[in-house]
């Protein structure tokens, strides 16, 4: 009974092999077994990186076989299509350094030239006269722009409908109002 069950199994296993069915039962020889290293420093352990890594990878002059066997294979349109990227990304930069150009000319303090350039870039229209008007909106980013300071001459306050006062008289009514309201 017992070597019945046992051709039952292995009959069993054949045919599971047979009909393309994966065995769950792992098999191991005793040559496929491979203990595991135990590291004592991080320097062992990239060295064995390291080591593995030089085993598995291609060497430079292959590396470079291979990106040349790559570029060969391109057909005409993709190789269009890469010089056209690139000719776009030339075109963005050359603007960007003469809009950059067009705000130092305009007299924008250096730390604010990125910023300003990039506020009237966003802006829809003409770079130029969006610049001239961004720069009349906001003077205080120009590097020689005078701050209009108002100077008051005498007192604002002027109680008696007279010019002028002295600033002693204007203390002496501003004193007479304080007592007056504490009384």
């Amino acid at each position: 009974m017992e070597d019945n069950k046992e051709d039952l199994k292995n009959n069993t296993a054949e045919e599971n092999k047979e009909a393309g069915k994966v065995d769950t039962q792992p098999t191991q020889n005793k040559d496929e077994v491979k203990a595991f290293k135990t590291f004592q420093t991080e320097e062992e352990y990239q060295e064995a990186v390291n080591s593995i890594l030089k085993k598995k990878l291609p060497s430079k002059e292959e590396m470079k076989a291979f990106k040349k066997w790559q570029e060969d294979q391109k057909t005409d349109a993709q190789k269009q299509a890469e010089r056209e990227t690139e000719y776009q990304k030339v075109n963005e930069k050359n603007e960007k350094l003469e809009n950059e150009n067009k705000v130092l000319r305009a007299g924008v303090k250096t730390k604010y030239v990125d910023f300003v350039a990039y506020s009237v870039g966003k802006q829809d229209g003409d770079f130029d006269k969006n610049l001239k008007q961004y720069l009349k909106d906001n003077p205080e980013y120009i590097e020689n722009a005078e701050v209009k300071v108002v100077k008051r001459v005498g007192t604002s306050l002027n109680l008696g409908g007279k010019g002028n006062t002295d600033q002693n008289e204007t203390n002496q009514i501003m004193n007479n109002l304080i007592r007056s309201a504490r009384d």
